[in-house]
């Protein structure tokens, strides 16, 4: 009876505090995985990031060296990540997922960094498909960009976050995004500080409204960082986090809250892909499948296609569904849902 009165776009994350949607198990046969996962992720995210898990994401001293477009941006300081990838996306706009991933490595190792691209995603893709940003269709795009140099801190300050925000924007505005419909946080002196309420709430502006048919994106270029798991759903121990500029006071944003803010309020036919140009990134979102650019997985005849991720968090998922359930409860509509801060509740 409950479920008749759901908020509208929020049935999966009920179902799912409830316990009505079945627990995806990576275990499970590939059609019932896959079946499991639609359950209570059904929005289509794509994460490309930089590194695996246990890795550094370099900030190089100038991206000179890296094949970009003359419009392409600002050059001196840059991420590796964001530069490799604008590199190879320049010399072939059409390329694939597989090719972008398997150049992007070559690109990178050319250059003496020993950072592996991954990509990870909430539903099975073909790798074989072109590279893009956008549905097709009319609707509606919204972009968030946030780059954090860390001015004045020592150690730790980076020198090229803001111009990987700059390069990614053009790029995104090419792929038809609508300038109108991004925001921007940066430690500029001029942007919206990215410290971490005001990371928060641009992560919360992102998915507000987001419906079928639209198509998200999200850039971070900062300092990735890991932190002991509180909850104890991580396989490894560790959570991985977003590094916000008033870390030291107030905090890092862990997995956890990423997973809440970006993934599960989103409904199906949405389209979010993130790229996170950071240290220890690589499963950052949780989500059920990923491919990592090997040179095991990238060799000739092996076969390339995301796989299920044994890490798969669902107890997260769980405790971000029953933090919106109890919300839900004490009469707090969708909107206001999707608006607050989600409260930890306690692990299942």
């Amino acid at each position: 009876a409950l479920g008749a009165v759901f908020p509208p776009g929020m049935q999966h994350i009920m179902a799912l505090a409830m316990n009505q949607a079945k627990k995806p198990d990576p275990s499970n046969s590939r059609e019932e995985y896959r079946s499991r996962v639609a359950q209570v992720i059904p929005a289509e995210v794509r994460m490309f990031s930089g590194c695996k898990d246990a890795q550094t994401s370099a900030d190089v001293s100038s991206s000179a060296g890296f094949s970009l477009p003359a419009d392409a941006g600002p050059g001196g300081a840059g991420g590796a990540c964001t530069n490799a990838m604008l590199e190879v996306i320049n010399r072939n706009p059409s390329t694939t997922w597989k090719d972008l991933l398997a150049d992007m490595r070559v690109v990178l190792a050319t250059k003496r960094f020993e950072q592996v691209p991954q990509l990870s995603a909430s539903k099975e893709m073909s790798l074989s498909t072109p590279f893009a940003l956008k549905k097709s269709g009319q609707g509606r795009t919204r972009a968030l960009f946030i780059g954090i140099n860390y001015v004045g801190h020592s150690p730790g300050e980076l020198r090229g976050c803001h111009n990987d925000v700059e390069k990614m924007k053009r790029f995104v505005l090419k792929q038809g995004f609508d300038e109108a419909n991004m925001k921007f946080l940066l430690d500029d002196g001029k942007n919206i500080v990215p410290n971490k309420v005001e990371v928060l709430t641009a992560l919360k502006w992102l998915v507000q409204g987001a419906k079928e048919g639209d198509s998200l994106f999200m850039h971070y270029s900062g300092h990735g960082g890991q932190l002991r798991d509180d909850t104890g759903d991580e396989a490894d121990g560790f959570d991985e986090t977003l590094v916000p500029l008033d870390y030291q006071t107030k905090g890092q944003i862990r997995d956890d809250d990423l997973l809440k803010e970006l993934v599960l309020p989103l409904p199906e036919g949405v389209l979010l892909t993130v790229v996170m140009d950071c240290c220890h990134s690589g499963s950052i979102l949780d989500l059920p499948y990923e491919f990592t650019a090997t040179e095991a997985n990238m060799q000739a005849g092996a076969p390339i296609a995301l796989k299920p991720n044994s890490s798969f968090n669902m107890e997260a998922l769980i405790k971000a569904a029953m933090a919106m359930y109890e919300m839900y409860k004490k009469g707090a509509g969708s909107a206001e849902i999707l608006q607050q801060g989600m409260r930890m509740v306690q692990q299942v």
